[in-house]
């Protein structure tokens, strides 16, 4: 179970690096195409997002040394995930929501995971003491 909690780390941390980063540099008429238009979000906040997810992939890679990085990273992206789905159901489009949907749902693993590991850990310390 180690090493699919890894893999499902992994693709989130090159699914969110890749959205990040798209979202960084796009340009502003695309931002207000795709985003912006539809959404009702300002580009600045969609850049701001933009840059949350390119950090939180960052420290995603980081928690497969630190799993508390990961762990706060999967926190942080979960809350834009949660955000994501509301917009895409506010704007209408419930088919938009799906992604979002299937990363939350994988964050969610990958946090419970994180979570037993850490407490197992902190068990096994304490029973040595």
């Amino acid at each position: 179970m180690k090493w699919v909690a890894r893999i499902v780390q992994g693709v989130l941390c090159v699914g969110f690096l890749m959205s990040g980063l798209t979202k960084l540099f796009s340009g502003l008429e695309q931002i207000r195409e795709m985003y912006s238009d539809p959404l009702g979000y300002d580009p600045v906040f969609i850049y701001a997002i933009g840059a949350i997810e390119t950090s939180a992939a960052l420290a995603l890679i980081a928690g497969f040394r630190w799993k508390r990085a990961a762990a706060a990273a999967s926190v942080a992206l979960a809350v834009v995930m949660v955000g994501a789905i509301a917009s895409q159901l506010t704007a209408s489009a419930p088919a938009d929501a799906v992604l979002p949907a299937v990363y939350l749902i994988l964050l969610v693993f990958l946090l419970v995971r994180l979570i037993r590991a850490e407490g197992a850990w902190k068990l096994r310390s304490t029973q040595r003491a």
